[in-house]
């Protein structure tokens, strides 16, 4: 399961008496980490940090292994809980030294190996052996749960019911009782309340061959001159004689008067961008790999030249 859309934390090491440098980062998470501990994202920072000051944590004894994260008002967050299910977007997290993870999962290996196994009802998750199995042992919920923004609730008691942390959710008890059950659910996650159920989705588009489309749009652009027009630059030119360069990696503000060659005042990225996961680099400086978009947006241009106001002849 993933995340709906990827959540921006700001994460901060502010902590004096050590010796090292204050540090904040502003992270995207992307969906496809919904499933991966916070201990991953705790580590993206620190790799972050260490790219401008090596081996001031380690020194210090701050690992990845003795680290988590905390809010402003003091509430620590499981390490090894799920980004899904412990990160809330745009909050502010602190780098705290100290373990915090459950010991519940700690305890897992040795209850399988003495034959217990893991309740699947929505809600429960304990461990029981079946011969001690009972009509009665099993207090859980009836249907999935739904993660809306910061609001979360079980769908079968969503009208009375609701948490907006992750410890407040885990407390509210189940509505039902019955035996436990090996059985896994086939949803785990409900559809968002707002979330468009599929008898209002929009009928799909019929598709048309590109002759029959022709026949019937006999003035429209062909495909080449679409794309054609689709390339055409705009003039960034303004009446006081400025312009903003549209160079990748540039993007300021300049005189046209003062824009030669003579001068090559842009200094700029000839590739892409690229992100990929929570990396972020420029496909000209591929060896400059970020974590924190402040950082990216620093990454200096490999190129200098003219810069563009969508007028002068492009060269490179």
């Amino acid at each position: 399961l993933e995340l709906s859309m990827s959540v921006k934390v700001y994460i901060h090491l502010k902590e004096s008496g050590f010796g090292f440098a204050e540090k904040t980062s502003k992270i995207q998470v992307p969906k496809s980490w919904s499933n991966k501990p916070v201990r991953d994202v705790i580590e993206l920072f620190l790799k972050s940090y260490e790219s401008s000051f090596p081996d001031v944590l380690a020194k210090q004894g701050w690992t990845i292994d003795v680290l988590h994260f905390a809010t402003e008002d003091g509430n620590k967050v499981y390490s090894n809980d799920t980004v899904q299910a412990a990160l809330e977007d745009r909050v502010d997290y602190y780098i705290k030294k100290g373990v915090h993870v459950r010991e519940a999962q700690q305890k897992e290996s040795s209850l399988e190996s003495e034959g217990f196994v893991r309740c699947k009802n929505y809600g429960c998750n304990k461990y029981f052996k079946e011969e001690e199995n009972s009509d009665v042992a099993c207090q859980h919920h009836t249907g999935p749960p739904i993660f809306h923004d910061t609001m979360k609730c079980w769908s079968c008691c969503k009208d009375s019911k609701k948490a907006f942390d992750f410890e407040t959710f885990q407390q509210i008890v189940g509505c039902a009782v019955g035996r436990h059950s090996i059985v896994p659910q086939t949803v785990s996650i409900a559809a968002s309340p707002n979330a468009p159920s599929s008898s209002t989705a929009p009928a799909p588009p019929v598709l048309k061959s590109i002759e029959a489309y022709n026949t019937e749009n006999p003035n429209a652009s062909s495909a080449a001159a679409s794309a054609a027009k689709s390339l055409q630059r705009k003039s960034s030119r303004k009446p006081d004689g400025t312009a903003k360069c549209q160079r990748k990696g540039c993007q300021k503000d300049f005189v046209v008067a003062e824009n030669t060659a003579a001068a090559a005042q842009c200094v700029f990225h000839a590739g892409q961008p690229v992100f990929h996961d929570a990396v972020k680099f420029w496909s000209c400086c591929s060896d400059k790999k970020c974590f924190d978009f402040d950082e990216f947006l620093a990454v200096p241009g490999c190129q200098v030249g003219m810069h563009d106001d969508g007028e002068i002849e492009l060269s490179s």
